[in-house]
């Protein structure tokens, strides 16, 4: 079974068309034909069903596809490392970051890990919450961090820290007479929120914080996968900003003040993730130093 067999067969049971995935690995609809049978026989099942110039997936097809992501994603990951061992690193950790996660806890981590253990190679991969939970499970990430509160099966989080919300508003606004803003008077403005997929686990946060039925109904303006966007947002006059303090400041803008919201809101805890199961040596240390920092942060 050769890698472009695994890579051929992809693409065909993405596009489901010989002639669009022909196009895309750059060669004719007869030999990327007859890769799949070779294929096939090489199996000795049908991975597809050919009838009246469509193609579906069998359910052997189906099966896999995910077998042949996993193969790749081994075989990605394994030159990852021997390129990584060959610049002269003994370790490597994949860590996953979703929410737009970029808290200054995060760059101080890092920092301390490549001081303390400059031979771990450290790989960051943003995605979504459940880009991570398959990552685990695939074991495509070692670890991820996320705010997202749901558990999975098999899979274990631990807050390491945590965070006050706060939120951005345009200047010359008239809750810019608040030292910290309660709720109700958030929610009586648009908002401009976290993407509800792209940002899962930074949506629902906010969301639970407005559960309260005697606050109004949200008014979103605008849902955005980043702070950033979010800021330009704002400083436009499209609505208030609300995140967590330490994303928010990161991405300060001159037309844009930041202010708490009031205490009766709780903090926001920040989670790292892994498999429940014995981490390597170097997974150990690395969340070991991110409950340092929590602490120190923290207190």
């Amino acid at each position: 079974m050769r890698i472009r067999h695994l890579r051929y067969f992809l693409v065909v049971a993405e596009e489901l068309s010989f002639s669009r995935a022909a196009t895309r690995v750059h060669i004719e609809p007869s030999p990327l034909s007859r890769a799949i049978k070779e294929l096939e026989s090489e199996l000795g099942v049908r991975l597809l069903y050919r009838t009246q110039g469509r193609i579906r997936l069998t359910w052997a097809g189906e099966v896999f596809r995910e077998e042949a992501h996993r193969m790749l994603l081994h075989m990605e990951g394994a030159r990852t490392r021997v390129h990584a061992a060959a610049r002269g690193y003994r370790g490597w950790l994949r860590i996953g970051l979703t929410d737009s996660l970029a808290q200054p806890r995060l760059t101080r981590l890092l920092a301390r890990c490549r001081e303390e253990e400059p031979l771990t190679e450290i790989r960051i991969v943003e995605m979504t919450v459940n880009e991570m939970v398959k990552g685990l499970s695939l074991d495509q990430i070692d670890a991820g961090f996320t705010v997202h509160t749901e558990q999975s099966s098999g899979i274990v989080k631990e807050a390491v820290w945590t965070d006050r919300p706060a939120i951005a508003i345009p200047r010359n606004h008239p809750l810019l007479a608040l030292d910290k803003v309660p709720l109700h008077e958030v929610a009586r403005h648009p908002l401009i929120l976290c993407h509800p997929e792209r940002c899962s686990g930074g949506h629902d946060v906010i969301r639970s914080w407005f559960c309260d039925p005697a606050l109004p109904s949200l008014n979103v303006a605008e849902h955005v996968s980043g702070h950033e966007p979010m800021m330009m947002l704002v400083a436009a006059g499209y609505g208030i900003g609300v995140g967590l303090a330490s994303q928010i400041t990161l991405y300060r803008h001159s037309d844009v003040i930041i202010r708490p919201i009031t205490d009766d809101v709780p903090s926001t805890a920040t989670f790292i993730t892994m498999l429940d199961r014995p981490p390597s040596d170097e997974l150990r240390r690395f969340v070991a130093r991110a409950r340092q920092i929590g602490k120190a942060t923290n207190s």
